[in-house]
């Protein structure tokens, strides 16, 4: 009798715990679960649990999928190697440590260029049907990672390097279309850091829930792979050395959702590829969703580039929200890069205390890289075109709207629409085709509201400010012949609405404007 009762009992704890261990899963988990206490791992960190995520992988894949479990508990693990059909699910209270050593190489891309690279702390390449996601911590020491692989610092008029010596060579040799050894690459590798999570090849994943402390480099890295979606993610890696948020790098139907981003590099950023090795790969980012994002401390909030030379196409940032950062809404390139960033729309911003809130230009330089002269137009050239931002809210910027094309190349078809925006500067543009400006009010500290130079086909379509300044003009036009000014209202204390260079005012066109506030309408 009492053997029965024990035999029942411990079949009722044995089914309580399969039970509350499926509880714990999301709802949509499918086939088997390997929780990797049963394959070595402890809880209390005393071990490296890595060789039980292995074993564990290993099983799902054994039996043709399922999910490896991380209970609550403390962890230190070395890389996490995925296979396909799998879900690597971290549950609530689980805390997983990555310390910064020396790892082995994979292919892979950095920064817009193939090479070998470090193997990611989480991924893999080739894979389908994948997820990483829970309610777990991933972390790793960004500082840590500094000081195994430290970067070559700017001295005089040295520019320095993103990282080392190697990989500076390895930029200038594949620019010059010059061979590259399997040595010269693997000298490149151990200049580099990992991404946390990186899949390669890889199609429809999921990356779900986390929370992320710290990062040895880009922190979600989704690689030629398409059909993706990065949502619910906590990430705070500020103020890590190229800790981007999320990286959309040569692929396409990728949707990004619901994450906070607090980061010491770009919050989102989708990428395609660096000079001659970007152009020779040649794959776009396309058609990307990105909505119901708050990004803090960035370097862009959603940024395009500048690794552009792939292309960047249908793009779409929807109710962002962006705090303390170092730009807002961001598209950056350079001569050199090429490539097409087309059909690209911002829309329902909020940005408080930023530096550049709006910023489209083609006069970005990463680290190790210099200004270049004018250039004939070539597959080299970057461009770029048909760009929306519209119904946004900037709260204290250093630069309201920067834009800047190229005199070779200008900036054509960007559309800015119902912008409202305080800051010490306001709206300066330069080299663009078919700008236009509808329904814009910026107050700046200083200087004229609007200043563009060197375009064509200007639209400025209800712009003012409500700050006017009695010495500054609100509208300053150089070189803008066809400008049509429209709709615009002079604020009571106005001095100069409009101001062009001599000669110009008769190649403007003026319709519908309300310029009795102003002491010199235009001039």
């Amino acid at each position: 009798m009492r053997t029965g009762l024990r035999l029942l009992a411990s079949v009722l704890f044995l089914f309580t715990f399969l039970f509350s261990a499926r509880a714990q899963l999301p709802a949509n988990a499918h086939g088997p679960v390997f929780n990797i206490l049963d394959y070595g791992a402890h809880k209390d960190g005393s071990a490296n649990a890595a060789p039980a995520f292995r074993a564990a992988i290993a099983a799902a894949q054994k039996a043709g999928g399922g999910t490896v479990f991380v209970p609550a508990g403390d962890y230190v693990s070395g890389p996490i190697e995925m296979v396909s059909n799998l879900t690597l699910y971290f549950d609530a209270g689980a805390i997983v440590k990555f310390p910064a050593v020396m790892l082995p190489f994979t292919p892979g891309r950095q920064q817009g260029v193939e090479t070998l690279t470090p193997v990611p702390l989480i991924g893999g390449h080739d894979l389908e049907n994948v997820a990483v996601m829970g309610r777990g911590v991933l972390m790793s020491s960004n500082a840590a990672w500094m000081k195994l692989h430290g970067r070559q610092q700017s001295t005089g008029s040295d520019p320095g390097s993103a990282n080392g010596p190697h990989w500076e060579s390895l930029l200038n040799n594949l620019n010059a279309g010059k061979p590259i050894s399997q040595q010269e690459y693997r000298q490149v590798a151990a200049e580099l850091r990992p991404s946390f999570i990186r899949f390669m090849n890889s199609r429809n994943i999921l990356i779900d829930g986390l929370r992320f402390i710290g990062s040895p480099m880009w922190t979600v890295h989704l690689l030629y792979s398409e059909n993706a979606t990065v949502q619910n993610l906590v990430i705070e890696t500020y103020p890590g050395v190229h800790t981007d948020g999320i990286v959309v790098d040569s692929s396409r139907f990728v949707r990004i959702a619901n994450d906070y981003i607090d980061t010491g590099d770009d919050g989102i950023v989708i990428k395609s590829g660096k000079d001659a090795d970007g152009l020779r790969v040649n794959r776009p980012s396309e058609d990307i969703a990105i909505t119901n994002c708050t990004v803090h401390h960035a370097h862009g909030a959603v940024t395009i580039g500048s690794e552009t030379s792939g292309s960047v196409r249908n793009v779409v940032a929807s109710n962002i929200t962006a705090v303390d950062t170092v730009n807002g809404a961001r598209i950056k390139s350079r001569r050199g890069r090429g490539g097409v960033v087309e059909d690209i729309r911002f829309d329902n911003w909020t940005m408080r205390n930023v530096g550049e809130a709006i910023v489209v230009t083609n006069y970005y330089l990463m680290e190790g890289e210099t200004r270049t002269a004018e250039q004939p137009v070539s597959k080299t050239t970057p461009i770029f075109r048909n760009i929306a931002m519209s119904h946004m809210t900037i709260d204290g910027a250093k630069t309201l709207i920067d834009v800047e094309g190229l005199p070779e190349m200008p900036i054509q078809g960007l559309r800015i629409s119902d912008v409202i925006g305080t800051g010490k500067v306001g709206l300066k543009a330069e080299y663009t085709d078919g700008l236009e400006l509808h329904d814009v009010q910026l107050n700046p500290a200083a200087g004229a509201a609007f200043t563009v130079a060197h375009s064509s086909n200007l639209e400025l379509d209800d712009v003012t400010t409500r700050n006017p300044l009695p010495h500054t003009p609100v509208i300053r036009l150089k070189d803008t012949a066809g400008a049509v000014v429209r709709n615009c209202r002079a604020f009571p204390g106005t001095g100069v609405f409009l101001s062009t260079e001599k000669g110009e005012l008769s190649k403007i066109v003026l319709q519908g404007n309300a310029l009795a506030n102003a002491a010199i309408p235009v001039e």
